[in-house]
């Protein structure tokens, strides 16, 4: 087996391409991390960094060694945070979670189910499609799309209603007064779902095959922001522009929200559906989602 300080070394050294900054990270002198890195190579008989020149470069074989090293000393991390926990009374579930919807519904949320459980911790982890829960050693995930999810109960939390937003500037500048206006200035897009413009209009009456070009976005956080700092008109969800809404950041355009025909789900593995953890935060999920949707756009 490979020595773990040797491992640790490797993976500071690989991350910077550079001893002196690998040293700095773990404080120690520069010539201890190179010594720890060529103990390993040896031990393995492999050569993980090409120095020359005082230019440290991955090889070919330490470019492949070096995710299965960083997942390695991640999982450590991990099992020895979730040690610590137990042995201060506490216990850690593992939720995945959608980028957006974290950031714009579920973070903000959270204190409370701090306030309610303080013996739980919940550590999130982004992930962006469905996976193996048991593989990943989940206890839930979010999930956008349809009920369905193997090996795992699934619970809807509510519908996705988009509607269009530009800033309060963008608003009186271009006097939108028309649905077909907003194609004479940019509208903002969404890469992984380029077809929301096209439904929106088509939605309102008036059938667009291809909206007016604009800049695409990866994520819906990037669609907001773009939108905030006056740069187009986005589409996005409105259980995400909450804030922007209330603080006057955005304004809706047309109130003519696109009723989308999937949901949000919080999903439950099988191995953790008896877990009394999980099943308190599944629990409060569902009270704050059915929150949430009485009051939202039906």
């Amino acid at each position: 087996m490979p020595s773990m300080p040797g491992l640790i070394a490797f993976e500071a050294t690989a991350r910077h391409l550079s001893f002196a900054q690998a040293a700095k990270d773990l404080s120690l002198s520069q010539g201890a991390v190179s010594k720890r890195v060529r103990q390993l190579e040896q031990a393995l008989g492999v050569s993980l960094l090409a120095r020359n020149n005082h230019q440290v470069l991955l090889t070919e074989i330490g470019s492949s060694y070096l995710p299965e090293v960083r997942a390695l000393l991640g999982q450590l991390e991990t099992s020895t945070r979730a040690l610590i926990n137990r042995a201060q009374g506490k216990s850690a579930i593992r939720v995945a979670v959608l980028p957006g919807f974290a950031t714009h519904w579920l973070i903000p949320r959270l204190g409370d189910f701090r306030r309610r459980h303080p013996d739980i911790l919940v550590n999130l982890e982004t992930r962006l499609k469905p996976f193996d829960l048991a593989a990943e050693h989940m206890d839930g995930a979010f999930h956008f799309g349809t009920p369905n999810w193997p090996e795992a109960t699934v619970s809807r939390l509510f519908g996705e209603y988009l509607v269009p937003v530009a800033s309060p500037e963008i608003v009186r500048t271009d006097r939108a007064n028309s649905p077909a206006s907003l194609l004479e200035g940019t509208l903002l897009h969404l890469s992984s779902r380029p077809g929301l413009w096209c439904e929106w209009f088509d939605m309102v009456g008036h059938s667009q095959s291809l909206p007016a070009g604009g800049p695409n976005f990866d994520q819906f956080s990037m669609v907001i922001a773009a939108a905030v700092h006056g740069q187009g008109a986005a589409i996005v969800p409105r259980f995400m522009i909450e804030t922007e809404l209330r603080e006057g950041s955005l304004s809706v355009v047309f109130d003519r929200p696109l009723v989308c025909d999937r949901s949000y789900y919080f999903v439950t593995p099988l191995h953790a559906c008896s877990d009394p953890h999980v099943i308190a935060f599944a629990e409060w999920v569902s009270q704050c989602a059915a929150g949430y949707a009485g009051r939202s756009v039906q």
